[in-house]
């Protein structure tokens, strides 16, 4: 799901056939191991201006999707992937095989590392769920409204396990140069987030580039005041003391405190 959708089965991909039969999966996936109900199904697959045959074409693409999820089910056998319960359609998958529930749990272990100063640890942890990601998420139903907050909601843990594992890498002694020019990168797309100035300060501090991280501190605080007019909030400005000090090492704010 982190990027176009892909299935396979003992490592052989899947044929899922037409768009809209993948957009019928790819809803499906939304909420594995629980119901959808037909009607929401359909304004997932459909979001503006459906068919007057919705309703049927929807069954006929379960259909299909059951016949290729289970290619040797004997005739009139229950089918155990993609079923139909009383208040709605089931996807019946383990959480560990779609890659955006693994991606969250190897997040919420990487971040645990992190709090836990597993450096080491965290960002191969951080590192394996950042590789699950081919593309945007769920790009079959992103025009629904479930689709596109199930997609906004997993770009910002996206946003976070990468922030997560720069910080695992600095606190490692990593070349912050080439971390500098990955945080700048990614600044320049959020440039009110703070915890990329947060970083990209510690990573330009630590090149010896004081002038510079100094300057990201007030772009920062001048963006945040004309934007939504606050201050930076108090990590950031610990951070911009001790760079004033000329600390020579700077302190650590705990993750996820920074906005």
């Amino acid at each position: 799901m982190l990027g176009p959708l892909r299935v396979w089965s003992r490592e052989c991909p899947v044929d899922l056939g037409p768009a809209r039969q993948r957009a019928v999966l790819s809803a499906l996936l939304l909420t594995p191991g629980q119901a959808m109900a037909p009607d929401r199904l359909k304004e997932a697959v459909w979001p503006r201006k459906p068919p007057g045959a919705a309703m049927a074409n929807l069954q006929s693409y379960v259909s299909n999707l059951r016949r290729t999820l289970e290619p040797n089910s004997p005739p009139w056998y229950r089918n155990r992937i993609l079923r139909r319960d009383p208040s709605g359609y089931v996807l019946d998958v383990e959480s560990e095989v779609v890659d955006a529930c693994r991606f969250e749990r190897l997040l919420r272990e990487g971040r645990r590392l992190l709090h836990e100063c597993e450096y080491r640890r965290a960002s191969r942890t951080l590192e394996e769920c950042l590789s699950l990601w081919s593309g945007s998420p769920y790009q079959e139903v992103r025009d629904s409204d479930a689709g596109a907050q199930a997609a906004a909601r997993l770009e910002e843990l996206r946003l976070l396990a990468m922030e997560s594992r720069w910080e695992a890498e600095l606190a490692l002694g990593r070349d912050s140069s080439v971390i500098a020019a990955d945080v700048a990168t990614l600044r320049m797309r959020f440039p009110t987030r703070e915890r990329l100035s947060w970083l990209l300060m510690q990573a330009l501090y630590r090149s010896g580039r004081r002038a510079e991280s100094l300057r990201i501190y007030h772009q920062t605080r001048t963006l945040l005041a004309d934007e939504y007019g606050v201050d930076p909030g108090l990590e950031l400005q610990e951070l911009f003391g001790s760079i004033l000090r000329g600390a020579t090492d700077v302190s650590r704010a705990a993750p996820g405190l920074v906005r």
